[in-house]
């Protein structure tokens, strides 16, 4: 079973045992879930999205939107290409509700590209259930700054 315990210092990207890296900043920062969802995952640490907005869609999970000036805090994930086929179909590619896109985030200052998945409508919702609840345990475990953990939290 992999650690899922985020790396005290940057490991090198060379030396991932997997092809992929994915951007997480919903209910995938909870380990335990990806541990569940892609069992060859491994946790690389947090990292920052750029010019993009958090929220919640229509249909109650997190998305993000681009949003100049606006931050996004998540995590990086190194999946192998079963892990990623897994993610799509949880994300609900094929059936049009998210998009997979590669995009750069900030880990440790350093730019990295990566994976995420984007919800392919612009509505608002309120979170389904304990989902909150998975993303703020999440965001906790990858020791996300407190003011975006509140921000997170502030979406009760």
């Amino acid at each position: 079973m992999n650690e899922f315990t985020p790396t005290t210092q940057f490991i090198s990207l060379n030396t991932l045992p997997n092809p992929h890296l994915y951007f997480a900043y919903g209910s995938n920062l909870d380990p335990e879930q990806m541990q569940w969802r892609c069992p060859d995952a491994l946790a690389i640490g947090a990292a920052r999205l750029d010019d993009w907005a958090w929220r919640i869609g229509g249909r109650g999970y997190a998305t993000v939107s681009p949003s100049p000036g606006s931050q996004v805090w998540g995590a990086i994930w190194n999946l192998s290409d079963k892990d990623l086929r897994t993610l799509d179909r949880y994300e609900g590619v094929a059936g049009g509700l998210y998009r997979r896109e590669p995009i750069i985030v900030l880990a440790n200052n350093q730019p990295i590209e990566t994976l995420i998945y984007i919800e392919n409508y612009d509505d608002v919702g309120t979170p389904r259930g304990d989902y909150l609840e998975k993303i703020l345990l999440g965001a906790e475990h990858f020791d996300l700054p407190l003011e975006w953990i509140q921000q997170l939290a502030d979406w009760r």
